[in-house]
Protein backbone atom coordinates (compact mmCIF):
# COMPACT_ATOMS: atom_id res chain seq x y z
CA UNK A 1 0.00 0.00 0.00
CA UNK A 2 1.57 3.38 -0.99
CA UNK A 3 0.46 6.16 1.32
CA UNK A 4 1.94 8.61 -0.19
CA UNK A 5 -0.15 8.22 -3.22
CA UNK A 6 -3.46 7.52 -0.73
CA UNK A 7 -2.19 11.22 0.74
CA UNK A 8 -1.78 12.77 -2.18
CA UNK A 9 -5.29 11.25 -3.62
CA UNK A 10 -6.79 12.79 -0.54
CA UNK A 11 -5.31 15.94 -1.08
CA UNK A 12 -6.52 16.34 -4.59
CA UNK A 13 -10.18 15.43 -3.56
CA UNK A 14 -10.27 18.05 -0.64
CA UNK A 15 -9.05 20.62 -2.56
CA UNK A 16 -11.50 19.38 -5.69
CA UNK A 17 -14.35 19.90 -3.16
CA UNK A 18 -13.38 23.22 -1.73
CA UNK A 19 -13.52 24.40 -4.80
CA UNK A 20 -16.40 23.05 -5.90
CA UNK A 21 -18.07 24.02 -2.53
CA UNK A 22 -17.03 27.86 -2.89
CA UNK A 23 -18.24 27.87 -6.42
CA UNK A 24 -21.76 26.60 -5.21
CA UNK A 25 -21.42 29.15 -2.34
CA UNK A 26 -20.81 32.25 -4.85
CA UNK A 27 -23.58 31.04 -7.32
CA UNK A 28 -25.85 30.71 -4.36
CA UNK A 29 -25.47 34.23 -3.26
CA UNK A 30 -25.86 35.59 -6.84
CA UNK A 31 -28.97 34.06 -7.04
CA UNK A 32 -29.57 35.19 -3.58
CA UNK A 33 -28.89 38.72 -4.58
CA UNK A 34 -30.76 38.73 -8.17
CA UNK A 35 -34.22 37.39 -6.32
CA UNK A 36 -33.56 40.42 -3.71
CA UNK A 37 -33.37 42.93 -6.76
CA UNK A 38 -36.49 41.22 -8.20
CA UNK A 39 -38.17 41.67 -5.03
CA UNK A 40 -37.24 45.19 -4.24
CA UNK A 41 -37.97 46.15 -7.49
CA UNK A 42 -41.71 44.97 -6.62
CA UNK A 43 -41.82 47.09 -3.36
CA UNK A 44 -41.77 43.72 -1.51
CA UNK A 45 -39.05 44.39 1.02
CA UNK A 46 -40.20 42.00 3.75
CA UNK A 47 -39.93 39.09 1.44
CA UNK A 48 -36.62 40.37 0.13
CA UNK A 49 -35.41 39.81 3.61
CA UNK A 50 -35.95 36.54 3.94
CA UNK A 51 -34.02 35.73 0.50
CA UNK A 52 -30.53 33.67 2.24
CA UNK A 53 -31.67 34.21 5.44
CA UNK A 54 -30.46 31.21 6.86
CA UNK A 55 -27.33 31.10 4.84
CA UNK A 56 -24.20 32.46 6.40
CA UNK A 57 -22.34 33.42 2.91
CA UNK A 58 -22.93 36.69 1.26
CA UNK A 59 -20.88 39.34 -0.56
CA UNK A 60 -21.08 43.41 -0.74
CA UNK A 61 -23.94 42.67 -3.05
CA UNK A 62 -25.72 40.73 -1.36
CA UNK A 63 -25.07 43.12 1.90
CA UNK A 64 -25.43 46.34 0.46
CA UNK A 65 -29.24 45.11 -0.86
CA UNK A 66 -29.91 43.91 3.05
CA UNK A 67 -29.07 47.07 4.45
CA UNK A 68 -31.31 48.90 2.03
CA UNK A 69 -34.37 46.79 2.51
CA UNK A 70 -33.44 46.85 6.52
CA UNK A 71 -33.60 50.85 6.11
CA UNK A 72 -36.87 51.04 4.12
CA UNK A 73 -38.39 48.75 6.77
CA UNK A 74 -36.62 51.18 9.47
CA UNK A 75 -35.23 47.94 10.51
CA UNK A 76 -31.43 48.25 10.27
CA UNK A 77 -30.77 48.30 13.77
CA UNK A 78 -32.85 45.76 14.88
CA UNK A 79 -31.99 43.21 12.08
CA UNK A 80 -28.52 43.59 10.47
CA UNK A 81 -26.45 41.59 12.76
CA UNK A 82 -28.55 38.96 12.30
CA UNK A 83 -27.12 38.80 8.71
CA UNK A 84 -23.58 37.82 8.05
CA UNK A 85 -21.48 41.21 7.67
CA UNK A 86 -18.32 41.24 4.92
CA UNK A 87 -16.30 44.60 4.71
CA UNK A 88 -16.30 47.92 5.95
CA UNK A 89 -19.10 49.72 7.54
CA UNK A 90 -17.39 53.39 6.28
CA UNK A 91 -19.51 54.06 3.10
CA UNK A 92 -22.94 54.16 5.40
CA UNK A 93 -21.44 56.66 7.67
CA UNK A 94 -21.64 58.99 5.43
CA UNK A 95 -25.20 58.60 4.58
CA UNK A 96 -26.20 59.43 8.56
CA UNK A 97 -29.20 58.81 10.19
CA UNK A 98 -29.12 54.78 11.27
CA UNK A 99 -26.99 53.73 8.21
CA UNK A 100 -24.08 55.79 9.78
CA UNK A 101 -24.86 54.29 13.00
CA UNK A 102 -24.64 51.08 11.38
CA UNK A 103 -21.43 51.78 9.69
CA UNK A 104 -19.85 52.53 12.93
CA UNK A 105 -20.72 49.12 14.35
CA UNK A 106 -19.57 47.46 11.55
CA UNK A 107 -16.50 48.70 11.58
CA UNK A 108 -16.42 48.01 15.55
CA UNK A 109 -15.91 51.57 16.19
CA UNK A 110 -17.56 52.38 19.17
CA UNK A 111 -16.85 55.19 20.58
CA UNK A 112 -17.87 57.17 17.56
CA UNK A 113 -21.39 55.11 17.19
CA UNK A 114 -21.80 56.19 21.13
CA UNK A 115 -20.83 60.28 19.92
CA UNK A 116 -23.27 59.93 17.39
CA UNK A 117 -26.25 58.06 18.96
CA UNK A 118 -28.21 60.26 20.90
CA UNK A 119 -28.72 62.74 18.21
CA UNK A 120 -31.05 60.40 16.58
CA UNK A 121 -32.15 58.76 19.63
CA UNK A 122 -33.67 58.85 23.24
CA UNK A 123 -30.94 56.96 25.78
CA UNK A 124 -33.61 54.47 26.48
CA UNK A 125 -34.54 50.64 26.30
CA UNK A 126 -36.76 51.55 23.49
CA UNK A 127 -33.54 51.23 21.33
CA UNK A 128 -33.15 49.01 18.59
CA UNK A 129 -31.83 45.77 19.53
CA UNK A 130 -28.02 45.91 18.50
CA UNK A 131 -27.74 49.67 19.44
CA UNK A 132 -28.73 48.72 22.98
CA UNK A 133 -26.30 45.76 22.60
CA UNK A 134 -23.54 47.66 21.68
CA UNK A 135 -24.09 50.25 24.29
CA UNK A 136 -23.96 47.34 26.61
CA UNK A 137 -20.45 46.24 25.06
CA UNK A 138 -19.41 49.61 24.96
CA UNK A 139 -20.03 50.17 28.63
CA UNK A 140 -17.39 47.32 29.20
CA UNK A 141 -14.42 47.67 27.03
CA UNK A 142 -14.54 51.11 28.29
CA UNK A 143 -13.42 53.21 31.63
CA UNK A 144 -15.11 56.14 30.98
CA UNK A 145 -18.36 55.72 28.73
CA UNK A 146 -19.54 58.74 27.30
CA UNK A 147 -23.02 57.14 27.32
CA UNK A 148 -23.82 55.11 30.70
CA UNK A 149 -26.04 52.52 29.62
CA UNK A 150 -27.90 49.58 31.84
CA UNK A 151 -30.42 46.89 30.85
CA UNK A 152 -30.58 44.53 33.87
CA UNK A 153 -31.42 41.21 31.05
CA UNK A 154 -28.79 42.13 28.29
CA UNK A 155 -26.20 42.64 31.15
CA UNK A 156 -27.09 39.65 32.87
CA UNK A 157 -26.56 37.84 29.32
CA UNK A 158 -23.52 39.62 28.89
CA UNK A 159 -21.60 38.63 32.28
CA UNK A 160 -23.04 35.32 31.52
CA UNK A 161 -21.26 35.67 27.98
CA UNK A 162 -17.80 36.28 29.75
CA UNK A 163 -18.38 33.85 32.39
CA UNK A 164 -19.15 31.03 29.42
CA UNK A 165 -15.63 32.53 27.76
CA UNK A 166 -13.75 31.98 30.85
CA UNK A 167 -14.57 28.59 30.72
CA UNK A 168 -12.91 28.01 27.69
CA UNK A 169 -8.74 28.77 27.61
CA UNK A 170 -8.47 27.41 23.42
CA UNK A 171 -9.80 30.30 21.28
CA UNK A 172 -11.57 27.66 18.75
CA UNK A 173 -13.31 26.44 21.71
CA UNK A 174 -14.25 29.84 23.20
CA UNK A 175 -15.63 30.84 19.67
CA UNK A 176 -18.15 27.91 19.45
CA UNK A 177 -19.41 28.02 23.04
CA UNK A 178 -20.16 31.49 22.64
CA UNK A 179 -21.51 30.95 18.67
CA UNK A 180 -23.89 28.60 20.19
CA UNK A 181 -25.13 30.71 22.86
CA UNK A 182 -24.50 34.68 21.84
CA UNK A 183 -25.21 34.17 17.40
CA UNK A 184 -26.88 36.86 16.24
CA UNK A 185 -25.91 39.00 19.07
CA UNK A 186 -23.58 42.62 18.28
CA UNK A 187 -21.48 40.96 21.17
CA UNK A 188 -20.60 37.97 19.21
CA UNK A 189 -20.13 39.80 15.91
CA UNK A 190 -17.84 42.36 17.69
CA UNK A 191 -15.74 39.62 19.41
CA UNK A 192 -15.31 36.76 16.43
CA UNK A 193 -16.40 38.23 13.53
CA UNK A 194 -15.29 40.65 10.39
CA UNK A 195 -11.84 40.71 11.33
CA UNK A 196 -11.37 43.47 8.57
CA UNK A 197 -13.48 46.34 10.68
CA UNK A 198 -11.11 47.77 13.88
Amino acid sequence: MNFRRIWQVSLAVAVLMFIIGMATDDKDVRRYADEMERLMAKGDYQKALEVGSKSDKTDRRLLQLRIEALAHEHQLGERLFAYPIEGRGSDLVKKGGDYALCGYLIDKQLDRFAELLPKYYKMDNQLPRYYREALIQYNHVRSHPRIVFHDNVLDTDYRDMQQLEAQHSEPEARQMAVFRQYEGTYWYYYGYLNTTAR
